[in-house]
């Protein structure tokens, strides 16, 4: 590894370790009752000051991406190997802390227990459970039902039978989960690259190494990274010419979260002479896996629950506001309605004309996502894993979208007041000066080259995103 890669790598653990500092005052905290840690000394001081908590954390949200940025870079002279010990070393720090960026990981500890305790998930929200669980839901959740799949539920209810009222060792083993699904990716997503004619490098650089992925699967625990990492198996899997277990695999990621099931149609591609068995092995894992949850299919109309929250990142919901603003009546359902259709026809579009069906996949899942009625920051990632893996070059909007929206949402997965947006742009700018200050380190010039390599620096072109004052939702 040369010297300019050691800094990126040094550059973006720096970045991680003042995130996980920042999320141990402000993250996305349990009630201080329930909280073990509240007391610890450097802890309790820390959570003295929550302002300059967000600020550091800011700081190094810009030190991440603009490690992220120079890493490209260089990515051509990198070993996978490499890049993999780079992962590990920026996600290490992000696997210590309290859920950030993201309150989601309290409501399915509560929806575990509703499912433990013989409610129906699917028709009440926390509420109606009570007790400790529920009384760390956001109140927007607390009469929602859930919008998972029956077998996500199943395992959160594993997961409150082994931990007990113990919120923290429920939040590690949500945490545990996400870890497994993040890597599924790294472990699946080289082989799919080289199937698709995609370096490897490049892949593990846009699909692992986002820092969408580290901070919204890592550090917020989101259900999401399961599911990106059953699918990519499933694709995997299907790559090597698997397509039955493929096709398990990606229908118990529907199980979880029903979008995934669109990569059965790369399965199919992947191996035209296998549809009958494709076909079979999908109908049974769903109806199986199902059955077996013994939760029915309540989930199926609760997948609408994600939709009552607006957050400014979606172009249907954010065009209906507008125009129910200036005195247009009743325009959300119609422009929402219409805009999906559009998204689902861009999407076969997309699986059409695309070089190789993942980035078919990858495609069709962005125009969905972005023309849905709710998008949040790690919905695009159902997207850039396949993406990375099935496009030799992600695209500039990707890249830039990725640093953007990682920039978007407080460490405490709440509503943002002025001060705490105040203190997140002092932060990034703090971050930015410093590199402004300290440019990428050039390659030495080989002996023979009559013209040095010069590496142009990207990262004071780190868009200083300021943080929505939206809530953070499923």
């Amino acid at each position: 590894m040369g010297r300019p890669d050691l800094l990126n790598r040094t550059l973006g653990f720096a970045g991680s370790v003042a995130i996980a500092l920042g999320g141990l005052a402000a993250g996305a905290l349990p009630d201080p009752v329930r909280d073990p840690f509240a007391h610890w000394p450097v802890i309790r001081e820390l959570r003295t000051f929550p302002l300059v908590a967000i600020a550091g954390t800011y700081v190094g949200l810009a030190l991440l991406c603009g490690a992220w940025l120079r890493l490209r870079v260089t990515l051509d002279e990198q070993r996978p190997a490499d890049l993999v010990r780079t992962l590990l070393c920026w996600a290490g720090p992000l696997v210590l802390v309290p859920p950030m960026f993201s309150q989601d990981v309290y409501s399915y500890l509560a929806q575990g227990a509703m499912v433990h305790e013989g409610l129906d998930a699917y028709k009440f929200g926390p509420s109606t459970l009570g007790g400790s669980f529920a009384a760390d839901v956001p109140a927007i959740w607390q009469n929602t039902p859930a919008p998972y799949g029956p077998l996500f539920l199943r395992m959160a209810a594993a997961v409150v039978n082994l931990t007990g009222e113990h919120v923290v060792f429920g939040v590690w083993a949500f945490r545990l989960i996400a870890l497994a699904g993040v890597a599924l990716v790294v472990a699946c997503l080289p082989g799919i690259a080289a199937r698709c004619g995609v370096p490897v490098q490049r892949a593990l650089w846009f699909g692992a190494l986002n820092p969408l992925l580290l901070l919204h699967l890592v550090a917020g625990m989101h259900n999401d990274a399961l599911m990106v990492g059953l699918m990519t198996a499933g694709i995997y899997a299907a790559a090597r010419r698997h397509p039955a277990l493929g096709a398990v695999l990606i229908s118990a990621a529907a199980l979880i979260k029903a979008p995934a099931a669109l990569a059965l149609l790369t399965v199919l591609v992947l191996n035209p002479k296998a549809w009958a068995r494709i076909g079979l092995a999908a109908g049974a894992a769903l109806a199986g896996l199902q059955l077996a949850s013994g939760l029915g299919t309540g989930w199926i109309g609760a997948m609408r629950t994600p939709t009552s929250v607006r957050n400014g990142l979606s172009f249907s919901t954010d065009l209906g506001m507008l125009l129910s603003a200036v005195g247009w009546p009743g325009p959300m359902q119609i422009i929402r309605t219409v805009a999906a259709v559009a998204g689902f026809l861009l999407a076969g579009w997309a699986l059409l004309r695309a070089p190789n069906p993942v980035a078919g996949l990858g495609l069709a899942l962005s125009s969905i996502i972005l023309l849905g009625p709710v998008v949040h920051p790690w919905y695009l990632l159902w997207a850039f894993v396949p993406l990375a893996a099935g496009l030799r070059r992600a695209p500039q909007a990707a890249v830039w979208g990725s640093v953007g929206l990682s920039l978007f949402l407080l460490p405490t997965g709440a509503p943002g007041y002025p001060q705490a947006v105040v203190a997140a742009v002092v932060g990034t700018v703090a971050g930015l000066l410093y590199l402004r200050l300290r440019p990428p380190v050039e390659e030495p010039a080989p002996a023979t080259a009559s013209v040095p390599v010069q590496v142009v620096p990207v990262s004071a072109a780190i868009p200083a995103a300021i943080p929505a004052t939206a809530q953070v939702t499923a």
